[in-house]
């Protein structure tokens, strides 16, 4: 398990203006350090609705011929289901994901720890809310299977973003609706950018011009797992938690594109309790 710390971490993001050609240098390692709260205003809490958000994983690659149709069927349920979908788009480390001639290189440790845990050998392959990998044939079932239910955790991700100086602030709130039964609910917080163009291998060829959307950029404390919550063996109805941190974006990135997506996990089981997304611009 990594060091548990607000401090240095390795991560990836990704520089380029939106739907722009990827150009050098591709990442960069930001330090992610503590900051002050950011407070809830009264409308996060009102707009709060109580119902549960989702999370689907598309493990895909930008060599993969069939990877862009199950893009579109993600893409979909995303737009059925509104923002109580969240669409994660992991690329690991295998044939199918190598950059070389020219594609746009989008693996990450992270992406590829989770890959190994699920034992994921081919793609596109999902997971909704990180229970078992299944085709995406089978996406919109499990999707729905789970999308009615009530949120245990109320998630909110508060940021400021300085354009001057490219600084990311974060409040992430975390207050539980129900009683947790775990000993190791913890919070991931991972980058995401959107609308990328670059090449992709597709059932017609090569695309140059290809729109790769939900792109996994790396967890944004270099947590994989993420940070631990409580470890007390439970976690009763009412609880508050905050965790604040900031990090400088690097110049090469399009903030326009850039989302914040926070995990609360049960980490015995892997199990996405509740997700929030949050776009910085």
């Amino acid at each position: 398990m990594k060091k548990l710390s607000f401090l240095a971490i390795a991560t990836i993001i990704l520089g380029m203006m939106s739907c722009d050609k990827l150009k050098e240098p591709y990442f960069t390692e930001p330090i992610v350090q503590e900051s002050d709260t950011i407070a809830l205003e009264a409308a996060d809490t009102l707009n709060f609705d109580g119902k549960v958000v989702v999370l689907l994983e598309d493990y895909t690659g930008v060599k993969c011929t069939n990877c862009p149709a199950a893009a579109e069927i993600a893409s979909n349920l995303q737009a059925q289901y509104g923002e109580h979908l969240i669409v994660l788009g992991v690329h690991p480390k295998s044939a199918l994901q190598n950059p070389a001639g020219g594609f746009p290189d989008f693996r990450t440790d992270d992406g590829n720890e989770w890959n190994n845990y699920f034992n994921i050998a081919a793609y596109p392959t999902g997971t909704v809310n990180r229970q078992s990998a299944i085709g995406s044939a089978s996406w919109a079932e499990e999707v729905g299977n789970v999308i009615d239910g009530d949120a245990p955790v109320r998630l909110i991700v508060k940021s400021e973003y300085d354009e001057t100086e490219r600084e990311l602030k974060l409040s992430i709130h975390s207050k539980f609706l129900q009683t947790v039964e775990s000993d190791d609910v913890r919070l991931t917080v991972c980058m995401m950018e959107n609308n990328i163009i670059g090449k992709q291998v597709t059932p017609d060829g090569v695309v140059d011009d290809y729109v790769h959307r939900h792109v996994f950029r790396g967890t944004a404390d270099g947590l994989t797992w993420g940070r631990v919550l409580s470890s007390v063996g439970s976690i009763s109805e009412g609880s508050n938690f905050i965790t604040n941190m900031k990090f400088t974006v690097d110049e090469n990135y399009n903030a326009e594109e850039f989302y914040i997506v926070a995990l609360i996990t049960d980490h015995n089981t892997r199990q996405v309790l509740m997700a929030a997304e949050r776009k910085i611009k």
